[in-house]
């Protein structure tokens, strides 16, 4: 046997602390509502049908069994009579306020002093529902015969608003045809006469009120009447007052005018005094008016003509020499000056004058205004005082007036309203609420109707079934779908293989199926996944893959041959080692011997590495477990088996090591602790959820890469998203292969 001086070269591994994670029984996963409806189809189907047939045999029973008739009355809310003498009666026109009315009204109906009025009445003591249920001996403690039927009406009977109308109906259904109008008429005739009884009852009370508020207004408007004529005889108040008082007012009006235009003179001479005063002080300066006015007076004009003659004479003497600085030009000049100062000083003199004129012609005029305005404010105080006089008399004399009128007509308004409501109590349409329509005979049974009973026990049936489905889909933790294990932590997906049955290209058998029937769909899954593998490995520089499952039948053989077959088919050279000494499967599958040396004997010393290497006919080559006798698990765990691997790493670009399951052997942790990655296989409704999370969890522990997990065996992918993939590689391999 050859050997090997280094048990495993050294390969890149990742660096960092590996990521722990536990494994969790309860991991949430994804639930496909589709899938699982399309997996249970024909079970569904079935629910179906049984739901059918056991809604056709539950309406017989109840036809037979359990018939109800059912019947309706039929009550009307109308408005209010605004008055008596209306012809008709108001529409209830806002929605809020029917649907008030007819809340408040269906809760009267339904009350317990009605129904036990209603019960009571001898008509419906003789119907058979009550005869039947109530009438006859009751056990000591228990209510009477009356209150169990009212109990009863109170759970069956049903009042309901009709939408879009003034109606609101009563119905009521019983097994008994002829007694369902007699009591639903009972207890609509009931309700009428309670509402009729309360009806008089309120006009009786708000008659009363009305009655005494007549009695009082009309002693108050006696005892005003006489009021009234004691204050005319105290004041001697006459239709004359009326007129003096008329006249009084003009002339007030006309004195109030004189005393504002007289007040307003007096403002504009005094504010005119003022100015002037002011003008005169220097503290305003005169304006171009006062200036024009001075200009204007004949003393001015011998001092205007100088001034205009000795600018004529400078203008000659600046025609003649033509030198500013000329002495006879300065002389004009200053003789222009001289001039016009002498204009100016006249023109403030009478600007003086004429101001101080005027400000005495003001002040003569304010004085008389004033005197004016005394005499005829004394004369508006004289006045106004008869008047206020003369008007608080005759205002009150007209409050009291005021009064009686208010009284009369309260008083009358009194008597209308006593009247309205006697006319209203003896009109029957007065009522707010009237019978439309009273209860009929039941022509056919209300219940049961064939197109309920049918479809809402099909409905039951099949509901139960899918909430049973769920319900177990649910509780159920095993592994169904790549969903289930890629919600794991560290749940890596590398692939999924179909069942065999489910492979639209319907393969012989699955452990040689990538030789055998290339085009098949699990032949292209194999190869898919092979890919992955080989991308994994190839940037880890890894050489050595453990492929193990959890329970037994995982299928890691057929994952092995296949794997194998792929990589080889892609130039690769490559070996599989049947590392299961349990339960060896490598040599049955491979169509060699399993009594030929093998692993067990290399590990025992009692063969070499060329004598236990066969190559097949399918030219992958195989390292069978080799002879029973030398199948000893515990020599896993020596040198012998890593310098086999190093010798194998030397020879080929692939080893397969197939390991038994790690549930149930602990060969397989063995192993992963000694090669360079590991797959985990996984049988689909088989391994349940945390087992699959330990797993991963003991493989990421162990010396070895885990790459990842393929699926194995799913089923409901006929169906939906796998079953869609599979028919398009299916179809594309045949295409390919007409081609």
């Amino acid at each position: 046997m050859t050997t090997a001086t280094s048990s495993r070269p050294p390969v890149p591994r990742p660096t960092g602390a590996r990521p722990r994670t536990s494994a969790v029984p309860g991991t949430a996963r994804t639930l496909d509502p589709f899938r699982v409806l399309r997996r249970h189809l024909l079970l569904i189907l079935s629910s179906i049908v049984t739901g059918v047939v056991l809604g056709f045999v539950a309406f017989l029973l109840f036809y037979f069994l359990l018939p109800l008739y059912s019947a309706v009355v039929v009550f009307e809310i109308r408005g209010a009579l605004d008055e008596g003498f209306d012809p008709t009666v108001g529409d209830i026109e806002r929605q809020d306020v029917l649907t008030r009315l007819a809340t408040t009204e269906m809760y009267l109906l339904l009350s317990r002093p009605v129904l036990e009025a209603a019960v009571r009445q001898p008509d419906v003591q003789q119907t058979r529902w009550y005869i039947e249920n109530f009438a006859g001996d009751l056990d000591a403690g228990k209510l009477d015969e009356a209150d169990q039927a009212v109990d009863e009406l109170e759970d069956d009977l049903r009042a309901r608003l009709v939408a879009g109308s003034n109606l609101f109906t009563l119905k009521w259904s019983n097994g008994k045809a002829l007694d369902v109008p007699e009591v639903l008429g009972a207890v609509a005739d009931a309700y009428i006469a309670k509402r009729k009884a309360d009806d008089r009852v309120a006009y009786n009370v708000n008659l009363e009120v009305f009655q005494s508020q007549l009695g009082t207004f009309t002693r108050n408007l006696d005892d005003l009447g006489q009021e009234i004529e004691a204050y005319i005889r105290e004041k001697g108040i006459t239709d004359i007052d009326h007129s003096r008082s008329s006249q009084l007012a003009m002339a007030q009006e006309g004195l109030t005018g004189q005393i504002a235009s007289s007040q307003a003179s007096l403002s504009f001479a005094e504010n005119r005094y003022l100015q002037l005063a002011a003008k005169l002080e220097g503290t305003v300066s005169p304006t171009e008016e006062d200036r024009r006015m001075a200009e204007m007076d004949a003393l001015v004009r011998p001092h205007e003509a100088a001034m205009l003659g000795t600018k004529t004479v400078l203008y000659g003497l600046r025609e003649q020499y033509h030198d500013p600085d000329h002495p006879m030009i300065l002389r004009g000049e200053a003789r222009l000056r001289a001039t016009e100062a002498e204009y100016e000083n006249k023109i403030k003199e009478i600007m003086t004058d004429n101001l101080q004129a005027e400000l005495k012609q003001f002040g003569a005029q304010i004085e008389s205004l004033r005197s004016v305005l005394d005499g005829l404010e004394e004369k508006h105080e004289q006045n106004d005082g008869l008047l206020r006089t003369l008007s608080a008399d005759m205002s009150h004399y007209r409050e009291m007036e005021h009064q009686r009128e208010l009284l009369q007509g309260r008083r009358d308004e009194t008597l209308m309203a006593i009247n309205e409501i006697k006319l209203v109590q003896l009109r029957d349409d007065a009522r707010r609420v009237r019978i439309a329509q009273n209860a009929q005979l039941p022509r056919e049974k209300s219940f049961p109707k064939i197109e309920l009973v049918v479809p809402l026990t099909t409905l039951l049936v099949v509901g139960s079934v899918i909430g049973l489905i769920f319900l177990r889909e649910i509780t159920d933790q095993r592994v169904k779908s790549a969903a289930d294990i890629e919600v794991l932590p560290s749940g890596r997906v590398l692939g999924v293989i179909p069942e065999l049955a489910e492979d639209p290209c319907k393969s012989a058998a699955a452990e040689l199926v990538v030789r055998e029937c290339p085009n098949s769909v699990l032949a292209e899954s194999y190869r898919q996944v092979s890919a992955l593998i080989a991308k994994a490995m190839d940037q880890s520089g890894h050489r050595t893959l453990l492929l193990v499952g959890g329970l037994p039948d995982a299928g890691t053989t057929t994952a092995a041959t296949n794997l194998a077959a792929a990589a080889a088919a892609a130039g690769r050279k490559v070996v599989i080692v049947d590392g299961n000494f349990r339960r060896p499967r490598l040599a049955e599958v491979m169509g060699v011997s399993g009594d030929d040396p093998g692993l067990g004997d290399l590990l025992a010393g009692e063969a070499s590495l060329d004598e236990a290497i066969r190559t097949t006919e399918h030219g992958i080559d195989v390292v069978t477990a080799g002879r029973p006798a030398n199948r000893a698990f515990e020599r896993l765990n020596n040198g012998a088996f890593d310098s086999v691997m190093a010798e194998l790493r030397s020879r080929y670009d692939l080893v397969l090591v197939d390991a038994p399951p790690a549930v149930v052997a602990g060969d397989a942790l063995v192993l992963a602790n000694k090669l360079d990655a590991a797959v985990l296989i996984v049988r689909a409704n088989q391994e349940q959820r945390g087992l699959v999370a330990r797993l991963i969890n003991q493989l990421m522990d162990a010396s070895c890469e885990q790459l990842g997990v393929i699926l194995n065996r799913p089923r409901g992918t006929a169906g939906g998203y796998f079953k869609k993939n599979f028919a398009a590689m299916a179809g594309y391999s045949s295409a390919s292969s007409a081609a």
